[in-house]
């Protein structure tokens, strides 16, 4: 009989082994599948964000094309800004007067001899020789 209860004591202890082994696998297994689904989850955010960024990407681009585009710069100025196309331009001449130029670099030179011409260089001006 003691034969017997040990034999029984083993198949019930390889049972309930057994069990808690497959208990624990379905338990990890249940966790793997959650970890799975968060995961995907989060991949269908990041592809959500994606798209967006692509369609609002091209958009933007077909803004700047738009933008870009000569006749669209002309019809807003003149829509918009009220501007009107020059039919004439005009241009003024601008004179130099060469003399007084010279003049005035000479007169400079003079104001830097003797001892300032050594310190010009503070005032970040160069003497001319």
């Amino acid at each position: 009989m003691r034969k017997d209860n040990a034999n029984r004591l083993r198949i019930t202890l390889k049972f309930v082994l057994g069990l808690g082994v497959v208990i624990s696998l379905v338990i990890g297994l249940g966790i793997l599948r959650f970890h799975a689904a968060r995961l995907v989850y989060y991949l269908e955010s990041v592809n959500q964000s994606i798209q967006k960024y692509s369609d609002e990407e091209v958009i933007l681009r077909q803004e700047l094309s738009a933008l870009v585009a000569p006749i669209r710069i002309y019809s807003y100025c003149k829509e918009s800004l009220g501007m009107q196309k020059v039919l004439k331009a005009e241009t003024l001449p601008v004179r130099t007067r060469t003399g007084n130029l010279a003049a005035s670099k000479q007169n400079a030179a003079s104001d830097f001899s003797g001892w300032r011409s050594s310190l010009a260089w503070l005032l970040g001006r160069q003497m001319s020789d």
